[in-house]
């Protein structure tokens, strides 16, 4: 294969994020029409998200075994068959319980079989450790990017041809990617880059999971995804009212977090590129300081007229936010590649589910027994500071490593 596969690879990699994480994340578009349909609450409506969330992370493992039991192409198929199946029975929801377990589980389970899993082992066979990096943060920025395209499509078709037909567009859309993925030549695909250790070269080959969880790297990479997502989603949900509440227009404020989700993928591959070329250990120390820099910005926003601060926020909070997760997979890929690196980096990715899904609800719980929002910002400055000596522990191992 030529040089520009590996490219083509990412790009498939992106594809399928977008037809499983992007088309996840409209559901913000959906929650007043499924409200108006099923007479819920707000709060019992949006927690099909945080299913959503808590199962993409937690079924990485099955993710991961799958992969390394069955290989890559059952793994996309089954990942995009899960997909479309959940907007489809979305789409022919009776009960707001078909939600949780549609959208919830079922779409969970997809975001984790078509992203982190898949595109560390697939591109850690095809890219050398300098640059895997920004190839990783190209795959990730599928999400961001995607959602400049799925969110207005989802809005259009919610206004013009109501939540159902909607949901029926994205499951045709899911759909028509299967002849592609049964068609491709995955067993050449898998054998990898000549040149670099296929992930499957021998039966084992690698560190097995019972040597990885017994070895720090193995925490220091979990509890990196962890307490970053503590820290990111329990501020992150409630940007927005808190803009609101000083004053702020809401279409003014909805723009600049707009243009902060816009920044997001370039920060993800600006800071990966920086990983790959200037250090590991520099790059999350600078990623997580912009964060924490974020966030102390957002808390002198106190009304209308504070532009600057808010500016200041989504240049370092948006450019920011989304660039740990490349970092944290490309360290991973580097250190399990073998043929048990599914379930290990399945298991490690563990941590990005749970904290996101305890960073909302404590997040929440924070805001409501407080009354403001200095308790909410304490602590995720205070996660995020924990998860920068993780990762930072971690990338300075591999630095030395590499020498």
């Amino acid at each position: 294969m030529s040089g520009f596969i590996p490219w083509l690879l990412v790009a498939l990699c992106f594809v399928l994020g977008v037809a499983s994480r992007s088309i996840s994340d409209t559901f913000t578009v959906f929650v007043p029409a499924l409200q108006d349909a099923f007479g819920a609450s707000r709060s019992s409506v949006t927690v099909v998200y945080s299913f959503a969330l808590l199962v993409g992370g937690t079924a990485a493992p099955i993710a991961g075994w799958i992969l390394d039991r069955f290989g890559l192409r059952t793994l996309t198929v089954i990942g995009l068959l899960a997909s479309a199946s959940a907007t489809a029975s979305a789409s022919v929801a009776t009960e707001i319980w078909h939600l949780y377990l549609g959208l919830g589980v079922v779409m969970g389970f997809a975001s984790a079989a078509l992203s982190g899993v898949l595109s560390a082992s697939l591109l850690g066979r095809w890219f050398p450790a300098q640059r895997l990096g920004v190839a990783l943060a190209v795959a990730w920025s599928a999400a961001g990017v995607g959602s400049m395209i799925t969110l207005p499509l989802a809005q259009h078709l919610v206004v013009t041809d109501g939540w159902r037909h909607a949901y029926v567009v994205f499951a045709v859309a899911s759909a028509a990617l299967l002849p592609l993925l049964l068609v491709l030549p995955w067993r050449r695909i898998a054998q990898g880059a000549p040149g670099l250790a296929p992930a499957r070269a021998t039966a084992s080959a690698g560190p097995t999971v019972a040597e990885a969880v017994r070895d720090w790297p193995f925490w220091a990479l979990t509890f990196s995804f962890a307490f970053t997502s503590l820290g990111i989603f329990a501020l992150a949900p409630q940007v927005m009212v808190y803009l609101l509440e000083r004053g702020l227009d809401g279409g003014y404020a909805a723009r600049a977090l707009a243009i902060a989700g816009f920044l997001t993928p370039l920060g993800m591959v600006g800071f990966s590129w920086l990983a790959d070329r200037g250090g590991r250990r520099l790059a999350a120390i600078l990623a997580y300081a912009c964060s924490i820099l974020g966030v102390g910005m957002l808390a002198m926003v106190r009304g209308p007229d504070d532009d600057v601060w808010l500016w200041l926020y989504v240049l370092l909070f948006g450019g920011s936010v989304g660039s740990r997760g490349p970092m944290i997979s490309t360290l991973a890929t580097l250190r399990y590649r073998g043929a048990h690196f599914g379930r290990i980096y399945g298991l490690i990715g563990v941590g990005m589910g749970l904290g996101g899904f305890l960073g909302a609800w404590i997040g929440g719980l924070l805001h409501d027994w407080t009354d403001g929002y200095d308790a909410v910002m304490i602590f995720a400055v205070a996660s995020l500071l924990v998860a920068t000596t993780m990762l930072g522990s971690e990338a300075r191992a591999r630095e030395r490593l590499s020498r």
